[in-house]
């Protein structure tokens, strides 16, 4: 983990989302997108070499899905804190994404001031949910 700015990796297999999100986050001067990964493998490359404090990813991705990768992470003690950006807002979603150690769960179709949101409260350790998963409020995981 880095101080001052929050270094960030993308991973999405959709070059349009990854350049918006990116374009998206670099209007806040606390984040650093370091990299942006088209599936999870090459994310999980990526994170291993980089050790950016944030990963943001799809669930679905070819090669390797968000939950593979937030398993994988997990199970290598990874410090980094994942954050779901999906279309998936269905509870089984969420649940494996809990499951697997995501500290962010974004619905695509929310605000982008829920993903800064969720990338801050991350960063801090707290966990956070877009709406309609949750009504916004960060809490502390545990």
């Amino acid at each position: 983990m880095t101080l001052g700015k929050t270094s960030i990796i993308l991973a999405d297999d959709h070059a349009i989302v990854r350049r918006g999100v990116r374009a998206l986050l670099e209007y806040e001067p606390d984040f650093h997108i370091v990299a942006e990964a088209t599936d999870g493998v090459e994310a999980l490359s990526l994170i291993e070499r980089l050790k950016p404090d944030v990963v943001v990813t799809d669930l679905c991705m070819p090669a390797m899905s968000g939950i593979e990768l937030m398993r994988a992470l997990k199970s290598r003690g990874s410090e980094v804190r994942t954050i779901v950006l999906t279309m998936c807002g269905d509870g089984p979603y969420v649940a494996s994404a809990l499951e697997a150690g995501a500290f962010g769960y974004i619905l695509k179709e929310a605000g982008v001031e829920h993903l800064v949101s969720a990338i801050r409260e991350a960063r801090a350790g707290r966990r956070y949910f877009s709406p309609p998963i949750s009504d916004g409020t960060p809490f502390t995981s545990g």
